[in-house]
Order: C-alpha cells, then sequence, then structure tokens
C-alpha cells in the first residue's frame, strides 16, 4: 500500500490523516479495510455475488442507460471481465432488456490515447468525439438469432444522444478490441470496418494518480470501427 500522504479521506471525510490512492481516489487506511471485507471495489464498483434481478414493465429490446455502480450491472461485468480495475473516464453503460427482463450489459468508455490507426480513420486528433465499445455481453440469450447485431444499431442510436446530453460533445465514431479466439462476427455483421490488429502490449498504471506506465507483452487482439450518424 505504501506510506500514503496526509490528507482528506474521500470515504470517511476525515482530514490531516494518513490516506493512500486506491482505484483513483484518497482513501485512509481504516476505509480500505471495510472495503476489502466480503467485497470487492473496482473504480467505485462494488460487486455482490447475490444480485438480485429486477424486470422491467417495457416489451421488446431496450436499452437502460444506468449508473456504473448499478449492481447487477456490476455483477456481470465483473464476472465478465474479473481482473478489470473498473470504469474510468467518459462512460456510457446499459442495462440490455429483451421483453422485461435483464439479458445483458453494454457499455461505452473512452478509448485508448494516442492511437494514430484512430485519428487517421476517424480524421479527428479529438479522442473525445469516439468511444469504445468497452464490454458486451449477453448473459441470457433470447430466441432471436439477430439479437447482437439488433442491440449493437441501438446501442449505435442511443450513444450519439446521451453522449451529448452528459459531455456536450458530438460523437462520430465507435470502436472495439475483440480478444481470439473470437472474430468479432457481430460487429461484420453490423458492417463494423476491421482495421487490423493491435501490437499486443498492455499498459498498467502505477503510483500517484496512476501517472507511472507500465508496459508489457499482452494478447494481440482485432480492431474494428464504425462511423456514425451525425446528429
Amino acid at each position: 500500500m505504501g506510506w500514503g500522504i496526509k490528507g482528506k479521506c474521500s470515504v470517511c471525510k476525515k482530514e490531516n490523516i494518513r490516506v493512500f490512492y486506491c482505484f483513483g481516489k484518497l482513501k485512509c487506511k481504516e476505509c480500505i479495510e471495510k472495503t476489502k471485507k466480503n467485497i470487492i471495489g473496482h473504480s467505485g464498483m462494488i460487486y455482490h455475488k447475490n444480485t438480485a434481478i429486477q424486470l422491467s414493465f417495457n416489451k421488446g429490446l431496450t436499452l437502460k442507460l444506468v449508473k456504473k455502480s448499478e449492481l447487477l450491472y456490476v455483477k456481470w461485468y465483473i464476472e465478465h471481465y474479473p481482473k478489470s480495475k473498473g470504469i474510468v473516464g467518459r462512460q456510457l453503460n446499459y442495462l440490455i432488456y429483451y421483453n422485461s427482463e435483464p439479458i445483458g450489459i453494454i457499455g461505452i468508455a473512452s478509448p485508448p490515447l494516442n492511437y494514430k490507426l484512430f485519428k487517421e480513420y476517424f480524421n479527428t486528433d479529438n479522442s473525445k468525439l469516439y468511444v469504445n465499445n468497452n464490454v458486451f455481453r449477453i448473459v441470457n440469450k433470447p430466441n432471436d438469432k439477430n439479437i447482437g447485431t439488433k442491440i449493437l444499431k441501438q446501442l449505435r442510436n442511443k450513444i450519439i444522444v446521451d453522449y451529448y446530453k452528459k459531455y456536450k460533445d458530438k460523437l462520430i465514431g465507435i470502436i472495439t478490441f475483440v480478444e481470439p479466439p473470437r472474430t468479432g462476427a457481430i460487429y461484420k455483421a453490423d458492417n463494423w470496418d476491421y482495421l487490423g490488429m493491435t501490437k499486443g502490449i498492455e499498459v498498467r498504471r502505477r503510483g500517484k494518480n496512476w501517472y507511472n506506465k507500465e508496459f508489457k507483452q499482452g494478447t494481440k487482439k482485432l480492431i474494428f470501427a464504425k462511423k456514425l450518424k451525425k446528429l
């Protein structure tokens, strides 16, 4: 945990005490220890194994915008990415409902920075104008063979509106990374463009405010992208 610094705990609000950086926030040792008991914290996302499922009154396919701390979203996200440190940066998180029942999750978040490939594809140096489809998980698949492309289509339409409402920027595109042996068939069916493969270099942030970077060899992933219609 390191030696920490003198400051104010973001949880208990005590001031002038020893605090430590924990998932981007300053916390005292006592609050960090409380977080470790029976629950796992992931950048504001707290995992509970036994999470109740709430039904919706909507029929058909709907995407419900939720906070990243929404319990069912956290459960399905962390179980999909157990090593994740959580979601940071700009983001929109959705529960997927089909005929009143939640069937999965999908979301977008800030893209990785300094990708020349994306700058050329979207013809912009502003990485706030495109986003990364960081998670797409169908937990309970309905009897609909085209459900994947239907969800992606609805996502593309919703994020243009929701992103502008929240961040006041007009989205021009969306990207995603697909880890083999998956082939990105759903994205191909939705007419996304294949841009190639990553070099497999993973960046891990360390130290105060995550400013220190650590590079390591990881898994090469397929890259897909799609330009969005203007508002």
